[in-house]
């Protein structure tokens, strides 16, 4: 037996079954026989792989390991789900008692599968090594984890635990280029992108810094237009750019931005002012400076126990001028060694325990020549920068010059980009040498543009211009018993690849609202949703097609229902879908607006000259076109049924003689009572189903119950599932009957899960 058509009929029962909101093990079971029917009549349906696949995993009263295996054996390759896929693995390694035994499946299925589908193969790998790693094999879990990410650089997973086992195997070059492949995921992520800067910082990437520092800077105008710019971005990208080659007059841009958002920030003047200098044009750098110094004393008369920690005073997010931003002012931006010493005292006394303080004094100390004194200050505060610095001073005064150049370098090293970078390295070339960084940073950005060519400093663009979603439906006026559904295109608008993923700007989540009006009004939340992970990612300018099944549930059983009804449908489709505070749903992403599409569904104008015409017809068209007339009949009856039960809801054609003409064609001419030659079976079966909603009689009881015979297996099944629904409990025993003889394992299956059903009512 064959019937793509009986087989998606099958497929729409298990999928409303395992989609209603009483679904328990009796139901998934119905379910799942169904799909095995499906699949039987059409093995080429892959939704009912996937469908089986989840449902499977679902029912937590069998062991359905065996099924599972095969199913995902036949299902996988390149254009699978992983989530369906990652949902199997995880299910069949959940039925074994051992790690040997789940090492076992994981290398079978890798082995099987792991190259068909490239992020479902380093998935796979991932638990492999992590499996590894639990039983302390370090060297296998390294080996598969290292796999893992060089199969998909996106798997967070496997690089999150490569750095936990063997933090030496990431060295600073593959660590940035994971930080700059983590803001690609989500361009929208503040902290992905700042790591990312700081990352390049540190391995003197200026250029790449600074572009990067401009990216945050944007962005989070972006996600908070109503704060000023902190520190925290603009003073790192303010350093940046005075430590590249061609763009250090972006310090002054930065500095002007900063005074034009009401701010003053010592240490970003002290930038400016240097950048000046370095131009060349020292009037102007005198001005900037002597401006600053007056500004910064007049805010410390107002605040003036305020006081900072950081190593450096480059760092820091307070908007506050403290003794010891004036100390570091004076020491390292506008040496002034006696200004310097008088502030590195003030400083000193507020906070005699800080560190930071006792360094600026120390090297203040040393301005002003007064070694004897800085020496004992650093022989116990050693562990930052300035003291570093100061101590290297201190040896060449003793004429330790090699131990000096060793101590400048470790200086320079814990931050060379700062000024007091600068100063170390002037001293180291006064003594005939060149800081040579550790690690090359020109064969770092090479190694990076390899990989990220153009693209390797991001250029901000607002999260809703970087990527498009519309729902498709091809047409827009849908007679009634026409099958349509749709699909949702996802389009790339970026320069860049857009990642699909939980830690991504899209994480693939996809929710669709309908709201029906005209002759009937009603409003279906969560028509449909699901989570997408067929592709990792989308490249730019490309799209990718999601199939979505409108055609359900309620809102498929009010189209049927209504036949007469004229109806306009509304579809909203929401992208990672969240409920506001006051419990409407919205995008994820509140800047990229929901998706509308409107369709219409025209009621049927009745006739008795038309319906007369369907009825004689129906014993002569083709498979086709009485399965059709079918389903309008039994629309009709569903219509006559809820319309003299209730008040009538719209204008609606009725005669007398309608009812036993629409039951006369449902029972002899579109086949409950026919022979099933010649594909009558195929009607048979999706008449039975249209029947579903229909209250039943005893006519149409007997009608289906001589089906309980029929030769074709599809046609007992259905005839099976409709009888389970009366409240007669002698059925009890045909299903106990049929659990036990009957030749078809879906029929089997369906009645077993049936009584199983029955009996929990």
């Amino acid at each position: 037996m064959f019937s793509s058509s009986v087989s998606q009929k099958f497929y729409e029962l298990a999928y409303e079954l395992a989609n209603s909101e009483d679904a328990e093990a009796p139901q998934i079971d119905q379910a799942m026989a169904f799909l095995a029917a499906a699949m039987e009549l059409d093995n080429n349906f892959t939704n009912a792989h996937a469908l089986l696949i989840k449902l499977a995993c679902r029912n937590s009263q069998q062991d359905h390991s065996e099924l599972v295996y095969s199913l995902l054996a036949s299902y996988v390759d390149e254009s699978s789900d992983v989530e369906v896929a990652k949902k199997a693995v995880v299910y069949l390694l959940a039925q074994l008692n051992t790690r040997e035994q789940r090492e076992k499946l994981l290398e079978q299925i890798l082995g099987t599968l792991g190259g068909k589908n490239v992020v479902l193969g380093s998935e796979l790998t991932t638990l492999l090594g992590q499996l590894k790693a639990e039983k302390a094999d370090v060297e296998a879990a390294e080996f598969y984890l290292m796999q893992a990410y060089k199969k998909n650089r996106y798997n967070k997973s496997a690089f999150t635990k490569l750095m936990e086992i063997k933090p030496e195997r990431i060295g600073p070059p593959i660590y940035l280029e994971r930080l700059r492949l983590a803001l690609r995921e989500n361009p929208s992520d503040i902290n992905a992108a700042l790591a990312f800067a700081q990352q390049a910082e540190r391995l003197q990437l200026y250029d790449t810094a600074a572009g990067v520092y401009e990216y945050c800077a944007g962005l989070f105008s972006y996600l908070y237009p109503s704060q000023p710019l902190p520190a925290r971005i603009y003073l790192p990208w303010a350093i940046s750019s005075y430590n590249t080659k061609q763009n250090q007059s972006k310090c002054l841009q930065i500095a002007q931005r900063i005074q034009q958002e009401g701010q003053f920030d010592l240490l970003l003047e002290a930038i400016a002012g240097k950048v000046v200098t370095k131009m060349g044009n020292g009037e102007v750098a005198t001005q900037i400076f002597q401006d600053a110094e007056k500004k910064a004393q007049q805010l410390l008369l107002q605040a003036p126990g305020q006081t900072i920690n950081n190593e450096n005073l480059q760092s820091s997010d307070s908007q506050q001028v403290s003794v010891n931003k004036l100390a570091w002012f004076y020491c390292f931006a506008l040496p002034i060694p006696d200004k310097a010493l008088h502030w590195a005292n003030k400083a000193n006394l507020a906070e005699p325990n800080s560190p930071a303080s006792r360094a600026i004094l120390a090297y203040a100390l040393m301005m002003n020549n007064q070694t004897e004194w800085a020496k004992p200050i650093i022989n116990n505060f050693q562990d930052n920068q300035i003291a570093n610095l100061t101590l290297a001073q201190i040896q060449l005064a003793q004429g330790q010059r090699d131990l000096a150049i060793e101590t400048l370098n470790t200086a320079i090293a814990r931050d060379p980009g700062s000024f007091a970078a600068e100063r170390a390295k002037e001293i180291l070339t006064q003594q005939g040498q060149q800081y040579t960084p550790p690690i090359d940073p020109d064969a770092v950005l090479n190694m990076l543009e390899k990989v990220f060519e153009q693209t390797l400093v991001p250029v901000f663009t607002p999260a809703e211009n970087m990527f498009s979603a519309q729902l498709n439906i091809r047409g827009d006026e849908f007679p009634f018993g026409s099958e349509f559904n749709g699909n949702v295109e996802i389009t790339n608008n970026s320069a860049e690849p857009l990642v699909i993923s939980d830690d991504a700007l899209f994480k693939g989540n996809i929710r669709i609202d309908a709201e029906i009006s005209g002759d009937l009004n009603r409003k279906i939340p969560n028509l449909f949703s699901a989570k997408i992970r067929t592709a990792l990612f989308i490249e730019p300018g490309r799209s990718i097609l999601i199939p979505v099944r409108l055609l359900t549930g309620k809102f498929r059983e009010m189209l049927s229902t209504y036949p007469q009804a004229t109806l306009t449908i509304d579809f909203t489709l929401y992208l990672d879908p969240i409920a506001t505070n006051q419990g409407n749903i919205t995008n994820r992403l509140t800047n990229l607006q929901p998706t509308r599409l409107q369709i219409k569904r025209p009621g049927v104008k009745l006739t008795s000259q038309y319906l007369r015409s369907r009825f004689n017809l129906i014993s002569k068209e083709n498979i086709n076109e009485k399965i059709k007339i079918a389903r309008l009949f039994t629309s009709l009856l569903k219509e006559q049924h809820e319309m003299l039960n209730n008040k009538p809801l719209y204008k609606f054609m009725y005669a007398d003689w309608m009812g036993p003409l629409l039951r006369n064609a449902l029972l002899h001419e579109a086949g409950l009572l026919r022979n099933s030659a010649n594909g009558q079976w195929i009607v048979k079966v999706h008449t039975m189903a249209e029947t579903l909603s229909l209250p039943l009689d005893y006519e149409l009881i007997g009608a289906l119950a001589k089906n309980l015979n029929d030769n074709n297996w599809a046609v007992r099944m259905m005839a099976v599932y409709l009888l389970s629904k009366t409240n007669d409990r002698t059925f009890d025993k045909v299903l106990d009957w049929t659990a036990k003889n009957d030749a078809s394992k879906p029929v089997r299956d369906l009645a077993i899960a049936l009584r199983s059903s029955i009996s929990v009512r």
